[in-house]
């Protein structure tokens, strides 16, 4: 099956669902992780090509190919960006596509998920028959439900055997990884991680939102 994973920025796959990209490239499956921006973020724009390299490594540790765009932190425009993903989904044909939560604190997430929305909307001849929305720490907590629904999960990903992998990735982004408590540490990951789990009986997990699924 193909699969795309659509983010804003290089570090979104890492934070969010690593463990998950990780586990459906080991069952045998087409994974493409896309990306929108070069992570060049607001007052740190040399931090870029760090996090080009980092994208780089952690698609190559998770065993997924991957696409990056030439957009820009902060500044990503509808139009622009609904072509790029509209193109991408006609040009791979994916049968899933997972994107950000869309009430996120990020205006960058929330524009990709509203496009992703838009470009995987189940039409007769759209190949899409499942769209899933993720959560990324500090990102989709932070929102405290003030730009939209807070993010409800009602598909559950056991990632026991794939934690070790996302923290690998993670620590590949020096430049975006802090130290317990911030959110955006491997810690604080690992506390999600477990709380996700034990939601639902599993050691670890990552929690997604099921938009739609056309079985």
């Amino acid at each position: 099956m193909k699969i795309l994973f659509v983010f804003a920025h290089p570090d979104d796959e890492a934070y969010g669902p690593a463990g998950t990209i990780h586990q459906l490239v080991n069952k045998g499956h087409d994974v493409t992780i896309a990306v929108m921006c070069q992570g060049d973020r607001p007052g740190a724009e040399e931090v870029s090509n760090s996090r080009i390299e980092a994208f780089e490594k952690s698609c190559n540790a998770l065993g997924a190919k991957f696409v990056m765009f030439d957009g820009h932190d902060c500044k990503l425009e509808y139009c622009w960006t609904l072509s790029k993903i509209e193109h991408l989904i006609t040009e791979l044909n994916p049968e899933e596509v997972y994107t950000h939560n869309i009430s996120d604190i990020h205006k960058d997430h929330r524009l990709v998920a509203e496009c992703v929305l838009v470009a995987a909307r189940p039409k007769p001849e759209s190949g899409v028959k499942g769209l899933y929305m993720c959560e990324l720490p500090s990102s989709t907590d932070w929102a405290f439900g003030q730009m939209g629904e807070v993010f409800q999960p009602n598909v559950y990903k056991d990632i026991s055997m794939e934690i070790y992998k996302k923290q690998q990735v993670m620590g590949f982004y020096t430049t975006e990884t802090y130290q317990y408590p911030d959110a955006r540490s491997i810690e604080s990951m690992e506390t999600l991680a477990m709380h996700r789990g034990k939601q639902v009986g599993m050691h670890r997990a990552e929690a997604f939102k099921q938009v739609y699924r056309l079985d």
